[in-house]
């Protein structure tokens, strides 16, 4: 018996909402059922390519979609996540999940109320690499991640690079080394932003595992790289090459490459699994207000550094 197909509506059409309206254009047994942008080009533009309905504000979707993605500033997701949950409609809410941890632990509460769907979109959990680092860590020692790019002026920096990039990693840690973070700390450096353009942070977790965290959007090349230290060996994933490296301390050595379709497919596929009931959020709600709570603990504890301008 077929299912009736779910009803997704995508709520910001900038350059990464296009991709989740995109993908759930493509998907069988979902309908795209409506986008909503503020911008009157980018609603016609997909509405002409997706044959879907347009809106310029997004609560005329309530009552029309089963579940939504929501791919908006990261300053509105609170207020736009907030309305879908209060009305019933599922939630995929691209990272970081809030701007703050309160507006973030209130969504966990009103989704807990609601019984709702809420997918956090850490997209660098649906890599197929990333999963098989999970089942290769266990009881870290120590970690360290890197997540570097060069200046991009065409990109969206409402955010410091600790929320714009280092969240990945901070949610990809927290699950190699769960429990909680005893301390952290960490230095900030502004550049062209009020915010900070790159960040070294420094998590020691109560068990004992050491964890240091490199972000920059003002690097001269992009490198993305994790590795662990465990008690008998040391496992390397490079993000950009799809591989990882597990060398253990007797000599072995072995090298794991792997691909897969693309993890925003991946991701949004789970959502539309999670919705029908068929599996749990990979990334909960709880998840996603754990890595935006950690991520304001380190920011509360940079010491920033202003660089000096030379004439």
């Amino acid at each position: 018996m077929s299912l009736l197909p779910i009803r997704v509506g995508v709520v910001g059409l900038g350059q990464w909402g296009r991709h989740h309206a995109r993908i759930l254009a493509s998907l069988p047994g979902v309908a795209l059922a409506g986008v909503a942008d503020l911008d009157p080009r980018e609603v016609r533009a997909a509405v002409d390519r997706f044959e879907t309905r347009g809106f310029a504000d997004y609560r005329e979707m309530i009552g029309r979609v089963d579940a939504v993605s929501v791919v908006v500033p990261t300053i509105h997701h609170y207020t736009v996540a907030r309305d879908f949950l209060e009305a019933g409609v599922h939630v995929l809410l691209e990272k970081p999940m809030t701007a703050t941890v309160e507006e973030a632990e209130r969504l966990v509460a009103i989704n807990e109320r609601r019984g709702t769907v809420m997918l956090v979109g850490h997209v660098e959990r649906f890599k197929p690499i990333v999963h098989r680092m999970h089942e290769i860590v266990s009881e870290p020692l120590f970690i360290q991640a890197r997540r570097v790019r060069p200046y991009d002026p065409n990109r969206v920096m409402d955010v410091g690079v600790v929320l714009d990039l280092m969240i990945h990693d901070i949610d990809i840690v927290l699950s190699l080394a769960p429990g909680r973070v005893a301390e952290v700390g960490g230095v900030g450096v502004c550049v062209h932003n009020s915010h900070e353009d790159l960040a070294v942070g420094h998590l020691t977790m109560e068990s004992g595992c050491r964890i240091t965290l490199t972000a920059s959007r003002v690097a001269a090349v992009k490198a993305v790289d994790t590795e662990v230290t465990m008690s008998d060996r040391t496992v390397h994933l490079d993000y950009l090459r799809e591989t990882i490296s597990v060398r253990r301390f007797n000599g072995e050595h072995q090298r794991i490459s792997l691909d897969g379709e693309e993890p925003l497919r991946t991701e949004i596929e789970h959502f539309v699994a999670c919705v029908r009931g068929e599996v749990r959020p990979r990334v909960s709600a709880e998840d996603g207000c754990h890595a935006v709570e950690v991520s304001h603990r380190l920011l509360n504890s940079l010491v920033s550094i202003v660089p000096r301008v030379h004439a």
